[in-house]
């Protein structure tokens, strides 16, 4: 007798089987984008590491064609309103240290640290604040880009290396904010950032500033910041989310539970540029140590 059914092919068992492969691959395929993912996204990504370290901003996803360009102090874009409720938590930062001296630097380069120290200077500087941005990083220097003025405007480096510079005659102006360059990139950054001649321009610019900001280089690949980290209380780390490896919170842990700087606070930058981690706020907000890292590009910050 013929069998009214095929025997080939088995058309519930390809059905069942489809259903189930259709199924189990978009998991698959999430399980592995999510596993193989080492980057900070969220807030909550970096609490659950430095769960005893305050976040005290974030700052939206910016551009790379935006990304120099200074916003004004009383603009009412998100990058304005980010940078005062920064330094609404700041003010208490500060009191508590009872220091007006602040350190921003980053783990690596390309976290936004320059962004963040020359737009909270410009921010500071309203209501009559006196400010002045100290560029510090002599390795690979940024701050020019904001001002439009050439990389090599004399500055830090210059006054230091040199005996008969007067600084004040090195500080460009900007409205209320000053801004003093870092000036020639010298063959030896941290002999001169750990020069008496350095720790005595900090005190004497905290006498006549009300704010002193320090623009400092990358702390990872060198030891320049810690250096400066002596001379202030309060220090502002950099970090910036779908671009900082996990594993760099570790080091963060490490600095501070080492005291290698004073008074860590975290800003998260580039906050909003991944949608499918549900973190836009309604608009675009917009390891192994020093393995894979190098220093000295131009494109970053």
């Amino acid at each position: 007798l013929t069998s009214l059914y095929p025997v080939s092919p088995n058309k519930p068992f390809i059905l069942v089987l489809s259903s189930i492969i259709s199924i189990l691959i978009p998991f698959i395929i999430l399980f592995l984008w999510f596993f193989l993912d080492n980057k900070i996204h969220t807030k909550k990504d970096v609490e659950s590491v430095l769960n005893n370290i305050p976040i005290i901003g974030e700052i939206p996803f910016i551009p790379s064609k935006l990304k120099n360009i200074l916003s004004s102090p009383k603009s009412r874009n998100i990058l304005a309103e980010s940078i005062r409720m920064t330094i609404a938590n700041l003010n208490f930062i500060t009191y508590k240290n009872k220091s007006n001296t602040l350190l921003v630097t980053s783990t690596i380069k390309g976290e936004g640290k320059t962004l963040v120290s020359v737009n909270l200077a410009t921010s500071l500087s309203v209501n009559l604040k006196k400010v002045i941005l100290v560029g510090a990083d002599l390795r690979n220097p940024q701050i020019h880009k904001f001002l439009n003025v050439d990389k090599k405007t004399k500055g830090l480096a210059d006054y230091i290396y040199t005996d008969d510079f007067d600084y004040k005659k090195l500080i460009l102006k900007n409205e209320n904010c000053d801004f003093l360059l870092s000036g020639t990139i010298p063959p030896n950054p941290t002999e001169l950032l750990s020069s008496p001649k350095f720790k005595n321009l900090i005190l004497e610019l905290n006498k006549i500033y009300d704010y002193v900001i320090i623009d400092s280089a990358p702390c990872l690949l060198v030891s320049d910041t810690f250096s400066i980290s002596k001379h202030v209380d309060t220090t502002l780390y950099v970090i910036r989310s779908n671009f900082t490896d996990k594993n760099l919170l570790e080091f963060i842990k490490e600095c501070n539970n080492l005291k290698k700087l004073n008074g860590i606070s975290l800003v998260l930058n580039g906050v909003g540029n991944s949608s499918s981690y549900g973190y836009q706020y309604g608009y675009q907000y917009g390891y192994n140590y020093g393995y894979g890292y190098g220093y000295g590009s131009d494109n970053w910050k």
